[in-house]
């Protein structure tokens, strides 16, 4: 996909407390893409059952990272689909740069053919989602319009890329209000006085 002027492309999106939706509450998405044609991001703060080395091992490659580190449940769509958001250009030769010190791999054939077996060692940091969030033609949009997303900047100021890797994904939502200078107390607050008046 292609960027739109109003992209949201490369931002996170912070659902709001009232979105009561199993998948998506008090969830942050990493957006990868965002245009006329829709909208598809990965959740980064919903843990899943499995351990990432017992996925990778099925795939033939040694983890080496934390052998307790969970893959991310990216979203409903494709739960079958795996997709790695890693810091590493070199770890993957044919991963897609996605902005300044991230990369996106959908694929781990060429992990192994550039003889990568062992992965998760430092100081490659990676990401391991299994499927994805999708919005189809205006979905986001209507959903941003009637209050559900809050829309926060990555990759500069206080929030880092590196952010993405290093944060307790129990306080990811808490964290990416904050440096948007938002307080979720506050949200929460407003969220519970507007279900009083209703």
């Amino acid at each position: 996909m292609g960027r739109a002027s109003s992209s949201l492309a490369h931002q996170l999106l912070c659902a709001v407390p009232q979105l009561s939706d199993d998948n998506f509450r008090r969830r942050v998405v990493f957006m990868l893409d965002h245009d006329e044609r829709g909208a598809l991001g990965l959740v980064l703060n919903h843990l899943g059952n499995n351990r990432i080395d017992e996925i990778v091992g099925e795939l033939g490659l040694r983890w080496r990272g934390n052998p307790r580190q969970r893959v991310r449940t990216g979203g409903p769509v494709e739960p079958s689909r795996g997709w790695i958001l890693h810091d590493d250009p070199d770890w993957d030769p044919a991963a897609q740069r996605v902005m300044e010190g991230l990369w996106l791999t959908t694929s781990l054939d060429h992990v192994s053919r550039a003889g990568h077996q062992d992965t998760g060692a430092e100081p490659t940091r990676l990401l391991f989602a299994l499927g994805y969030a999708g919005w189809g033609p205006d979905e986001l949009e209507q959903e941003i319009a009637a209050g559900t997303w809050l829309p926060v900047p990555i990759g500069a100021g206080d929030l880092p890329i590196n952010w993405m890797f290093d944060a307790d994904p129990e306080g990811m939502w808490s964290e990416a209000l904050e440096t948007a200078g938002l307080s979720p107390g506050r949200i929460i607050g407003l969220a519970a006085g507007r279900a009083g008046l209703a």
